[in-house]
């Protein structure tokens, strides 16, 4: 079974057939592994300057991570310049604005220029408390963004249609249609010779001079190799221990125009709360909610649906849900991305990672490092988003609590043993049970058919938790997910799990 669609994928009509690898000869200048936001924007960017490039796609190409986004345009990154400036310093901390500003501008170029039609929106950004306790924050945040060269400034209120204590806004920030946006990308890339090729998973990449890309479907060589799935398939450079998974649940629906906020919003408070809205097809509005992001693999998926619901519906008026999806962020330790080379002395493969769930600005502005490296072009913003720095005293003690959490999961989940037994499964019910004298996840559909699968993720062995909100079998550890009958739905997993029946 498919996972549920964002409101973006399924107000876009359906995409030509996927055109897979099929070559076992092919040669190109870069290979670009992930069709997302960052993949078809370096592709794009290496294209313009000459080079062959190839992106090669598990799924279908803009429709995964960056197709399930709140799609906000923004150097607006919740409350996060503090914390850079106490991490980075004052420069490190402009960078990261000027780095995002730029990615903005650079996005609203291409609007402009190639006329696209993206359903690109200026709007303001808020960052919004209802916490009296909590106003102080913000002023300082909204001082703090604005001494950076940030459009900020601290508000009193904010158009929701509640009171709030305080909000930090930033003006002439952007929204756009995620889909709309990658589609655009997609087709200036293959019109200017790139190759697009979906429903091809990628297995290996082994460096060389040329490195070799290895696929389920065919290999191809390539001089250079960007690795731009969310986070790295490869496991060398351990960016599974440096970036870490956060789902959230996001919902959408029509909404009338008077009752629409003017605004792109983010709660300071927890549960988080993402609010923006987009035209409809056809005309009219519609909201699209997003939070209450947990770990993946630990949260109840189905119970922050629920809540996420009511909040729409009391808080928003929202009452006509037609969309409900979840999507995955991978945060990194120290709150700036990881972007360049994936080990030191892997000279040929670049990554990109941890972009903390704005990776609409992020993502490009990794895009055009990544680019410009493979250019020789130097890069201002490179050195803070260094992939391989090494800064302990900046998330060193959030990164080691969250890998003993990993290895702790591991370990409790080798000493258990569930008690229940597949038979005992209700239709609609899952989770890691009792089967024929071993254990399995398993699922029985509607029908009351089992299916029943291998309850050990693929990627590093460890025990899969079931999410009855979107029917898949999520990993507590680096944030692997496998649909009902087994197949990968999101990496860092390259392989399917074993079928028990």
């Amino acid at each position: 079974m498919e996972p549920k669609e964002s409101c973006w994928v399924a107000t876009r009509p359906p995409t030509a057939e996927a055109k897979p690898l099929t070559s076992f000869g092919l040669r190109v200048d870069v290979a670009v592994i992930g069709g997302g936001l960052v993949g078809l924007t370096a592709a794009l960017l290496l294209a313009r300057a000459g080079r062959a490039v190839a992106v090669i796609e598990s799924r279908r190409a803009g429709r995964q991570v960056t197709g399930g986004s709140t799609a906000k345009v923004t150097s607006q990154h919740g409350a996060v310049y503090r914390q850079l400036v106490e991490g980075f310093g004052e420069s490190g901390a402009r960078i990261y604005a000027e780095s995002n500003q730029a990615a903005l501008d650079w996005i609203a170029r291409e609007v402009a220029e190639r006329q696209l039609e993206c359903d690109f929106e200026r709007r303001a950004a808020y960052v919004w408390t209802e916490d009296p306790a909590r106003v102080a924050d913000l002023e300082r945040e909204a001082e703090t963004a604005f001494r950076l060269g940030l459009p900020a400034s601290f508000e009193r209120q904010a158009p929701l249609p509640w009171p709030v204590a305080g909000a930090v806004r930033f003006d002439a920030q952007a929204q756009f249609h995620p889909v709309r946006w990658t589609e655009a990308l997609a087709a200036d890339l293959v019109a200017r010779g790139g190759a697009l090729y979906e429903e091809t998973r990628v297995i290996d990449v082994e460096e060389g001079k040329p490195c070799r890309v290895v696929t389920e479907r065919g290999l191809l060589h390539a001089d250079d190799v960007i690795v731009a799935t969310n986070l790295p398939i490869l496991d060398r450079g351990g960016f599974f221990g440096k970036a870490f998974p956060q789902r959230h649940m996001a919902l959408a629906g029509p909404i009338d125009e008077a009752k629409a906020p003017e605004g792109m919003f983010i709660g300071l408070d927890q549960p988080t709360r993402s609010i923006r809205t987009a035209p409809l097809d056809g005309g009219g509005r519609m909201l699209v909610l997003v939070g209450e992001a947990f770990p993946t693999g630990h949260g109840d998926a189905a119970a922050s649906e629920r809540r996420l619901e009511e909040f729409a519906r009391t808080r928003l008026g929202l009452t006509d849900i037609r969309w409900r999806w979840g999507n995955q962020d991978y945060y990194a330790a120290d709150r700036v991305p990881y972007v360049g080379r994936i080990l030191p002395g892997e000279r040929r493969i670049r990554v990109a990672t941890g972009f903390n769930a704005w990776g609409i600005t992020t993502g490009t502005v990794a895009a055009m490092i990544l680019a410009d490296d493979i250019l020789g072009r130097r890069n201002p913003w490179a050195p803070l988003y260094d992939s391989l720095r090494i800064k302990p005293g900046v998330g060193g003690r959030a990164m080691l609590g969250k890998n003993l959490h990993v290895a702790r999961t591991w370990l409790e989940d080798r000493i258990s043993r569930p008690a229940t037994q597949a038979a005992d499964l209700a239709a609609g019910q899952g989770g890691v049970v009792r089967h024929g004298g071993e254990t399995v996840a398993a699922w029985r559909d509607p029908q009351g058919a089992l299916h029943l699968v291998s309850h050990v993720c693929t990627h590093m062995g460890c025990h899969l938790r079931w999410n009855a909100a979107e029917l898949s079998w999520d990993c507590p550890c680096h944030g692997s997910r496998f649909d009902v009958d087994g197949r990968v739905v999101q990496g860092p997993a390259v392989r399917d799990l074993e079928r028990k029946a």
